[in-house]
């Protein structure tokens, strides 16, 4: 994975409240910036983010926004305004985004702890939200950010700087599931999104028009299964975990 860089933290003082007393105390607290994003010398946007990798995170919005299409070399830059991105020609894509694609319960299920395998600020600071693009137990590409928007335009930069082939990766989410988050996922050519949370009636209609495999409530030995449940692989019923 691509450096594979993790969210700062710091810490800050606090008072704790227990058990009908307070005392002095300290927290682990995620770090998050502002910074503006530039495309081709044009401000698009003014960030907030964690503070790590914002070239990837920069690449991935403009991505999700329509801002640069697939097919565009780009390159991204830091600088004392803040992050440029540039077109700087065209590069290479895979010809299919999206193919017929399986995976078994058993499969998802061994997702249910991945995240926190993962995650070393989400133990610090319980602050982030992380995703993971993973194929076969494999983790190909891997985000967190204080924004759950912010971690799949992360992985949507990844995908692309890297040319990474997603059509049998599962979407490893630790946020709940609204219609833009469905939205993103399926840009990211995902056919199964499985999230730790649950969804919204409105991410629930969009994951179903949109094809995909909406999975919640993702844990070691259960799911909970919304959408297009043929891609969800069983010898037997019973072999899906409990819903």
């Amino acid at each position: 994975m691509r450096g594979n860089q993790t969210s700062s933290c710091r810490e800050y003082p606090c008072l704790l409240y227990r058990k009908g007393g307070t005392e002095a105390a300290s927290a682990m607290i995620s770090d998050e910036i502002a910074w503006d994003l530039w495309l081709n010398d044009c401000c698009v946007r003014h960030m907030t983010s964690s503070p790590h990798e914002l070239d990837v995170l920069a690449v991935g919005y403009c991505l999700q926004q329509g801002l640069i299409e697939d097919g565009q070399a780009v390159r991204a830059f830091y600088e004392n305004r803040g992050v440029s991105v540039a077109v700087v020609g065209i590069k290479p894509t895979l010809a299919s985004k999206r193919r017929p694609m399986a995976v078994t319960a058993e499969r998802l299920c061994s997702y249910g702890t991945l995240l926190d395998e993962l995650s070393a600020a989400h133990h610090v600071t319980h602050g982030v939200h992380e995703g993971a693009l993973v194929q076969d137990g494999i983790v190909l590409a891997y985000a967190e950010d204080v924004s759950r928007y912010n971690v799949l335009d992360r992985l949507a930069g990844e995908v692309y700087l890297r040319n990474i082939d997603t059509s049998q990766a599962v979407l490893v989410f630790s946020g709940r599931v609204p219609q833009q988050v469905a939205e993103k996922a399926s840009a990211l050519g995902v056919s199964c999104i499985a999230s730790r949370a649950m969804a919204t009636s409105a991410g629930i209609e969009a994951a179903a028009r949109l094809g995909l495999t909406l999975v919640c409530a993702l844990r070691s030995d259960s799911f909970r299964l919304f959408t297009h449940e043929e891609r969800i692989i069983k010898s037997y019923d019973k072999d899906l975990c409990s819903l």
